[in-house]
Order: C-alpha cells, then structure tokens, then sequence
C-alpha cells in the first residue's frame, strides 16, 4: 500500500484533490504585462492624461481659474510668459477685505462710489506692492525685473517706462506694464455687479477686490491661458485619437474577417479594393474630405478613421485564415451555426490578441496625423482646440514666445511615446511565442 507522501511525490506535490490549476491567456498575458515596466508607466502616464482632460472643468475651476474662452489682451496684445497675472471674468476670487482691499481705501476721489478705472489702479497698486520690497511706492531695477511681465525682452527695461526719469517706476507709468486689470475689463467687473445701473459701484454693490491669478503655463497672443487650453485640448486630442481607432476597429475588423472566412472569389476581389486603397496617399485623402465636406471635428474623426482600416483588415484576414479551419468552427458548422455568427462569435474573439495590439498603436498614429493637420489649418477648428492646433499657433512665435509650442509640443510627445510603449508591451504579453519568465 504506498502512503500519502509517495502519491503526492508521483503527482508533482500535488494532490488529488489539490489539483494544479492551469492558467488562461489572458491571465498569463496580464501577469507579463504587469511586469513589463515600460509598458505600465506607459498605461499610467495616458491614464493621468486621460484623467486630466476628463477634469478640464473642474480643474479650470480650481487650478487655473480661466476658462479656455476668456482672454485678457492688453495694449500690447503679446504672450504673456509662466507667472504673469491676470484676473479671472468666469471664476473670480476676491482679495480678504481689509487694508487695502477695503471699499474705502479703493474709491480714492471719496464720491462713495467706485468706478472701473478706480477698480483698475487698485489692483495694480497691490500687484506693484507684491514687488515693492522696499516700500518706496516706486519698482526700482531689482524690483522691476523680478516682476513677470508681457513685454518682449528688448522693451523691457525700466528705461522704457521711466517716463519722468527718476529711475523708479510708479503706479502711473507701470500702468501698462503692469496691466493686470485692464480698464476694459474692470469696467465689465463693474457692470456684472452694478444693480441700478450707472456703471459704478456703491459700498453695498462693491464685492470686494479682485485676486489676479498667475498663468501657470503662460498664455497665448489673445491673453488665453495655455495650461486651460492644454486641458481641454487633451479632450479633443485623446477623442481624435480614440474615435477614429473605433472607427478603424469596426470598418477593419470586419472586413478582414468577413473577406478571410469566406475566401476564394470574394475574398480576392474584397483585398484587391484594399491594395487600391494602399496605393492613394492617405494624407492627401483625408484633406480631400474635408475641403469637400468641410472642417467638421466629427468629418475629422471619420476621415481618420476611414483611412486607418486597411491595415486592420489584413491583420484580422490572417488570423481569421488561421482559424477558420479550426475543430471549434467545425463543431460550429455542424451544428448548423450561421456563417456570420461564426464570424463575430467565434472568430474575432479568437483573434482578439493582436487586434487589441494593434489598436494601441493606432491611437497615436491617429493623434500624429491630427496634429499634422492641425499644423496645416485644416484640423480642430476655433473655438475648439488641440494639442496639434495649439502647437501650430505656437510655430509663429517660436524664437520670442517659446513656451507656445514648448507645452503643447511636450504633452503630445509624452502621450504619444506612452502609448506606443503600452502597445508594445501588450504585443509582448499578448505572443504566446514568448518565452515565459
């Protein structure tokens, strides 16, 4: 009679009844997935970027306090660089009233009224006392130049604006250089608070001073603070990205699967139309569309999308060849399953491993040839905005305003290299060639 322990070194140390448990393809794909360290911080880099323009509102709201609509232009209508200030017309903060941010110290002529120039000098007195270090009333040189400002390099100098040449810069003469408030803009805060109507403010109408806030990421040629832009730009970016790969996915999928299972004739005739198509420029075919039809954002998902196919089709073509003589689709036609049934239900999702694959690596193409377009002005169109429109607005200003095309430029190379490293570490984990760890 042999003991426990002998049937137990027989079977490998296991049991009969602690059988070995085997592992699926897709659990087996996951655990080398998971260890593939490229590829996770390429998945959790596209996830933050997907959070963040899922967020754009909330973090308009609370991040940066612009909408991506608002402009703040002033006389000199240039970028302004990262950590110059403007105040918020949407989302406004208010000074804790007080000192000099009270009422009384703000109407300065003492009619007990404010009006939107007086609203203007006060908030750049406190702008100027920010950098004021000495409490002169006045910038001198250190001070003036550690203030952020929207003047290009060669214009701003404490020269320029030294009008009665003491060599400090006070209120009246930094008026435009300072510019956070802008009179223009004052006087719209006057009449969004103004109930009687005489364009000035009363101490009961007066909510208090406005807080300006800084452009984290600066901000373009019409006073739009790019970090909001960036935001929602991810929104469309991501979308192009994503619904056009749908796009490619359905149209693709099915025809490969549909033209490898049926053969002979049919499938001849239906990769010969997609050997055409590989011979036009895919380019030249999505402009062709949307100069005929127009600069649609919804056109521009579906021409991407109608391009991207071909490549798809021949993949899930050769992996539905592979199948298709397979016992399961046998089982299945004998048992009188219909021939599109055996497609979608039994083929594809066999096949599903290198599909998913290459989707992945489909996104960024998609994105690239957004922002190519968007290059050209025949992308997103105003007032939307992308990361390929808004580098291409950055290119015109490239040498005096850098950050236009620096940011934009950086969260598509980041999201673009992530995804590809995501996509080759789902192909690796998806082969079952690979030799396990």
């Amino acid at each position: 009679m042999t003991d426990k322990t002998d049937a137990s070194q027989q079977t490998g140390g296991a049991s009969a009844a602690d059988p070995v448990k085997g592992t699926s393809l897709w659990a087996d794909a996951g655990r080398r997935l998971v260890k593939n360290k490229a590829a996770m911080a390429g998945g959790i880099v596209v996830l933050i970027m997907v959070a963040l323009a899922l967020l754009a509102d909330v973090l308009s709201m609370t991040l940066t306090h612009f909408t991506q609509e608002e402009t703040h232009s002033d006389s000199y209508v240039l970028p302004r660089p990262p950590g110059a200030r403007a105040v918020p017309s949407v989302h406004v903060t208010f000074f804790p009233t007080g000192g000099p941010h009270n009422f009384a110290s703000v109407d300065t002529d003492k009619n007990g009224k404010v009006t939107g120039t007086e609203l203007s000098a006060a908030v750049s007195h406190i702008e100027l006392g920010r950098f004021d270090t000495d409490g002169d009333g006045k910038l001198n040189e250190p001070e003036f130049n550690a203030a952020p400002h929207g003047l290009v390099a060669e214009e701003a100098t404490l020269a320029y604006q030294d009008d009665n040449g003491d060599g400090g810069l006070d209120v009246e003469e930094a008026y435009e250089f300072v510019d956070i408030f802008p009179r223009n803009e004052a006087d719209a805060f006057v009449r969004k608070f103004d109930k009687d109507g005489d364009e000035e403010l009363t101490e009961a109408e007066f909510p208090g001073v406005p807080e300006p806030r800084p452009y984290i990421l600066g901000s373009d040629n019409a006073g739009r603070d790019l970090l909001t832009r960036l935001l929602y730009g991810g929104r469309i970016s991501l979308a192009v990205g994503l619904l056009a790969t749908l796009v490619s996915f359905l149209i693709g999928v099915t025809w490969g699967a549909t033209a490898g299972f049926l053969g002979g004739r049919v499938d001849n005739i239906m990769m010969r139309i997609v050997d055409v198509m590989y011979g036009l420029p895919f380019m030249f075919v999505v402009i062709f569309l949307m100069v005929l039809f127009g600069k649609n954002i919804l056109l521009l998902f579906l021409a991407l999308g109608a391009v991207q196919w071909l490549t798809m089709s021949r993949i899930v073509r050769g992996q539905v060849i592979s199948l298709k003589n397979r016992e399961f689709v046998e089982a299945a036609h004998s048992i009188g399953v219909s021939k599109l049934t055996i497609i979608f239900r039994h083929l594809i999702p066999n096949a599903l491993g290198p599909i998913i694959v290459y989707s992945t690596l489909t996104v960024p193409a998609v994105m690239l040839e957004e922002a190519f377009l968007s290059f050209l002005g025949l992308g997103v169109q105003p007032p939307y905005a992308s990361w390929g429109s808004l580098a291409s607005e950055g290119r015109i200003a490239l040498e005096d305003y850098p950050w236009l095309i620096l940011y934009p430029g950086l969260a598509l190379a980041v999201t673009l290299l992530s995804l590809n490293f995501l996509g080759d570490g789902l192909r690796d984990a998806l082969d079952p060639q690979m030799k396990k760890d």
